[in-house]
């Protein structure tokens, strides 16, 4: 943890892989409405949950995301 003010902390973490180093903002809510819980994906019928993500999909995000300008209104618009 870099730091930490009242439900706000800096956290700085060190991918594993490639040793890249970033430092994610987080924030803890006090109050969160509950996501329901999928115990294994696996019995889910494939027309609800898509095809998988691939690595080759990661990149393909990571990629266009690197040329993107603007904000995140923009990028989510």
């Amino acid at each position: 943890m870099v730091a930490h003010h009242d439900d706000q902390s800096l956290v700085k973490v060190t991918c594993a892989h490639c040793q890249d180093v970033r430092v994610i903002a987080v924030a803890i809510a006090t109050e969160a409405e509950t996501a329901p819980v999928i115990d294994d994906i696996r019995d889910q019928p494939v027309d609800e949950l898509g095809a998988p993500i691939t690595a080759d999909d990661v990149l393909d995000v990571r990629l266009a995301l690197a040329g993107f300008e603007g904000d995140l209104a923009g990028l989510l618009r």
